[in-house]
């Protein structure tokens, strides 16, 4: 089975992979300096007075905006490049960000906290690009392994993101800083890609495109019978996976006192391990599994790991068990998007891939604010329910006969 590329492919995808890195890196922007904004008295942007109750209210009410862009965002964006193309909708997204990237670094300079939602919904909504990149992928590449392969270097890039975001945000003189850098290097991005990336997608320009359709364009996961269930498990896979990464690092924080700085470590940490993961070792295992079993196996493989995160009691075995807990956790999501991919046309990919990126959104948004009602109950309960679903949707994807 032919696995490889030419070299000029690869360094024509290479601009896709970044624009899936920054998308990933404003939101770790946003989730390592939203918060201690909001929290900071000496800092401008509430009344010095206001409450610790309203401080953080706010704080998970702006760190939803983002998400939220990218949840309205994604089926219009793979709408759009479904009938335009997918380096005009791109380039222009790329554009559009750039303007939000200085809404936020301006709202948060001249403390502005209504512009500063706003531009963090926009920002969002116009991040929701990831989709298009899969699409590329998804349309020039038929082999199954290749595909996983590819796809797992975009999750690769979200990884990285993650890694550099806070690594950006702590060594920054100001909180809107490491916004103007970002909003100072997607103009960049886009140029690159106008120049280097040759679209060979045939757009459908004969249906104009109805933008209300596009917004609630959502439904369609539940009308495409023949997909629906693939929906569904994937969704259940991006609730457990991005749940886990919100409600263990809860438990750790519960169990154990350890300083910031310690704790930032395992959490960058836990993203390089993504990173080789998906960059390394997906490859493997994609050419010697077919990915419905591949999936499958990473399931419950995940489920088990996920328990031994609870087991330890001393805090040094974490960097041990959180560490593989994460490997087969990352590898799922490109491997689920395959799956999906494998089972539509070459111009429903773009609207089906972007509701796989929403139903990703969905369940990061969702896991996130469950996950903490459960853990109110009893704090690792949440790691727990988290590794019964995974085993359960691991059966469910062995089972499948589509």
């Amino acid at each position: 089975m032919e696995n490889t590329l030419p070299q000029s492919q690869i360094r024509e995808y290479l601009p896709l992979y970044a624009v899936i890195l920054l998308g990933f890196l404003g939101y770790a922007l946003t989730i390592t300096l939203f918060i201690p904004m909001l929290m900071d008295s000496n800092f401008s942007l509430l009344p010095s007075d206001a409450s610790t109750s309203v401080r953080v209210s706010l704080s998970g009410l702006l760190l939803a905006m983002y998400p939220l862009g990218q949840f309205f965002g994604s089926p219009i964006i793979g709408n759009l490049s479904d009938q335009y193309g997918r380096k005009r909708v791109l380039v222009l997204s790329l554009i559009a960000c750039t303007f939000g990237f200085f809404g936020m670094a301006l709202s948060i300079q001249f403390h502005v906290l209504n512009l500063l939602f706003l531009s963090s919904f926009l920002t969002g909504l116009f991040e929701s690009n990831m989709a298009i990149s899969q699409s590329v992928i998804a349309d020039r590449t038929q082999d199954s392994a290749l595909k996983t392969k590819l796809i797992g270097y975009g999750y690769s890039a979200c990884s990285l993101g993650y890694i550099i975001g806070p690594l950006l945000a702590g060594n920054t003189l100001s909180y809107s800083t490491p916004f103007f850098i970002v909003a100072l290097f997607v103009p960049l991005l886009a140029v690159w890609i106008y120049y280097s990336f040759g679209d060979d997608f045939v757009p459908n320009t004969k249906t104009k495109i109805n933008f209300t359709k596009s917004i609630i364009s959502i439904k369609s996961i539940f009308h495409n019978s023949s997909i629906r269930k693939i929906y569904f498990i994937n969704f259940l896979i991006f609730f457990s996976v991005q749940g886990l990464y919100r409600v263990v690092p809860l438990y750790i924080e519960d169990t154990w006192d350890i300083s910031l700085h310690t704790f930032s470590l395992l959490i960058s940490f836990v993203s390089l391990m993504c990173f080789i993961a998906n960059l390394l070792l997906l490859n493997k295992l994609a050419t010697r599994f077919s990915t419905k079993v591949l999936l499958g196996g990473l399931l419950i493989v995940s489920s088990l790991s996920v328990l031994l995160i609870i087991v330890p009691d001393n805090f040094n075995w974490i960097w041990l068990t959180y560490g593989c807990a994460v490997i087969p956790t990352i590898m799922m999501l490109p491997t689920c998007t395959t799956w999906l991919s494998e089972h539509v046309s070459s111009q429903e990919q773009g609207q089906v891939l972007g509701n796989n990126q929403a139903l990703l959104v969905l369940g990061e948004s969702t896991s996130a604010a469950l996950g903490g009602v459960v853990a109110a109950i009893m704090v690792p309960l949440p790691i727990v329910m988290t590794a019964v679903i995974l085993l359960m949707t691991g059966f469910l994807v062995l089972r499948d006969k589509s």
